[in-house]
């Protein structure tokens, strides 16, 4: 066998050439897809599949190299996911060196199941199917020279997620994914800590669970990390997403239908129907040993919204799940926005002094039709910040968003800071350090850096890197600066890192 090109290393912004490789390589991908009538479900889990199998080749060939000391003689890559030029040209799935190549993936699945058994649990790859064989080549053909490993939330990474959750599920469903860079604003902003459990009751890809385990001071315990999706495609994602940042162990649950607005997390990490006879109007303290709700230091959430998205009972069990929900009377109770469902969600799933942040769009925040809702909000948490985002800041939506973030104190405790006319960080944000686009079908974020205007070239940082053009950096320096001036419990949750 031949040495194997090992992955690009440099990966920490994919440019120029690169990206457009990768640009070209997926759009192969779907050409083949289409070609052999793959768009469909199976062939996005076949896809999903063989991405964990990249990962998982370039984890254990890490591993390795800690037992291995490599000489010049030595295969120093011991990847298993690439294909030669003569097995990618093949006329039957009878010529032999196809059949090294599917012997190959075959092996390495039959490593990966084990540890990777949420993904891996059913045998979807048929490689005597000629039209998944075509597939499953295109794949390792288009990503064998690029690395997730050392990609982690870059270019190749949102581009792999956004493409590809888009072409199957999200495009259909009128739901976009939240751009990286804002991700990880957000959980700068919230303060994630080691030993503290996370939500994300609309999970989706699980970006907000993955970036908060990277980013936590001392990495959290994904045990620790919870997710809701009612997209069962978005919650492979989710696994996939959590294997590559960590090892596995989080609880991603699918639920079909209303997803987390009927289903919550017990006491004993299982998803559990709220029970309308006990539940009714926000009273959700009331258990049996099934209900017993458990509660979480974190919430981050981007949940539907907006008024095309509303909730409207269809029949007699829809109303009497939505009759949980307090806010829905206070509505008037008969149509409600989703984003306000999440938003009463995200308050009674957290623990006291736990924390949220949910991304709703701006009338909610801003309206007269909705100031029940932020009246409500006001009398149950302790607003810290609001952050305004621009247009379109979620890809081509044209929808106006906001960042809400805010803590549950003691009822005592929320008069005292309401009776002392506590501050609010307000903030608008017009410069995120991105813009969408579109090449050869493919929807990516593309960077959108600072310019020089004397020189009229690209600032360089002191590491040799070129600086975005966004204010996240800038305000979260100042959020912090203006939380040491706040109540010592707020200084707790959003400065101090254990």
């Amino acid at each position: 066998m031949t040495a194997v090109k090992g992955p690009i290393d440099d990966l920490e912004v994919i440019s120029g050439v690169y990206s457009t490789q990768l640009t070209d390589g997926i759009s192969s991908i779907l050409r083949t897809m289409d070609r052999v009538s793959l768009m469909n479900q199976r062939g996005y889990e076949i896809l999903i599949q063989m991405i964990a199998l990249k990962i998982f080749d370039e984890k254990k060939n890490e591993w390795l190299k800690y037992f291995i000391q490599p000489d010049e003689n030595t295969d120093v890559e011991k990847l298993q996911f690439y294909i030669e030029p003569n097995e990618r040209d093949y006329r039957t799935l009878n010529d032999s060196n196809v059949i090294n190549f599917t012997k190959r993936i075959a092996n390495l699945r039959e490593q990966a199941e084990t540890t990777y058994k949420e993904i891996l649990s059913e045998t979807l790859m048929d490689l005597r199917d000629e039209a998944q064989v075509r597939v499953i080549a295109s794949v390792v053909n288009s990503l064998q020279d690029f690395s997730f490993t050392k990609s982690s939330k870059s270019d190749l990474w949102q581009i792999i997620f956004y493409q590809f959750a888009n072409a199957f599920t999200k495009t259909q469903k009128a739901q976009f994914l939240t751009p990286i860079p804002l991700i990880e604003f957000i959980v700068d902003i919230v303060n994630p800590k080691d030993g503290e459990t996370v939500i994300d009751p609309t999970s989706g890809s699980g970006d907000f669970l993955s970036v908060s385990y990277v980013k936590s001071d001392s990495e959290m315990n994904d045990k620790n990390i919870f997710g809701v999706d009612n997209d069962n495609q978005m919650v492979i994602l989710a696994q996939l997403n959590m294997l590559l940042n960590g090892d596995g162990r989080s609880t991603l649950k699918f639920q079909s239908g209303s997803g987390s607005i009927s289903h919550k997390f017990n006491t004993n990490n299982e998803l559990c129907s709220l029970i309308p006879e006990m539940h009714k109007s926000g009273n959700w303290e009331k258990t049996n040993d099934y209900t017993k709700l458990k509660k979480f230091d974190i919430v981050l959430t981007n949940p539907p919204f907006g008024e095309d998205r509303a909730f409207e009972p269809k029949d007699t069990k829809e109303k009497e799940l939505i009759e949980c929900y307090e806010l829905w009377n206070l509505y008037g109770g008969r149509k409600i926005d989703l984003g306000i469902v999440f938003l009463e969600n995200a308050y009674r799933i957290l623990k006291e002094n736990g924390r949220m942040e949910i991304v709703l769009s701006n009338s909610i925040a801003s309206i007269d039709t909705h100031k029940q809702a932020r009246k409500w909000l006001m009398e149950k948490m302790r607003i810290v910040a609001i952050f305004d985002l621009p247009a379109n800041v979620f890809g081509e939506t044209g929808v106006n968003t906001t960042v809400i973030v805010a803590y549950k104190p003691k009822k005592k405790e929320l008069a005292k800071l309401k009776e002392q006319n506590y501050q609010v960080f307000f903030r608008g944000i017009d410069k995120v350090g991105y813009e969408v686009k579109t090449s050869k079908r493919v929807k990516f974020f593309s960077p959108i850096y600072k310019v020089d205007y004397e020189t009229f070239e690209t600032v360089i940082n002191e590491e040799g890197g070129r600086v975005l053009d966004e204010e996240f950096t800038e305000t979260i320096q100042h959020f912090k600066e203006w939380c040491e001036g706040q109540e010592e419990v707020l200084k707790d949750l959003f400065i101090k890192k254990k």
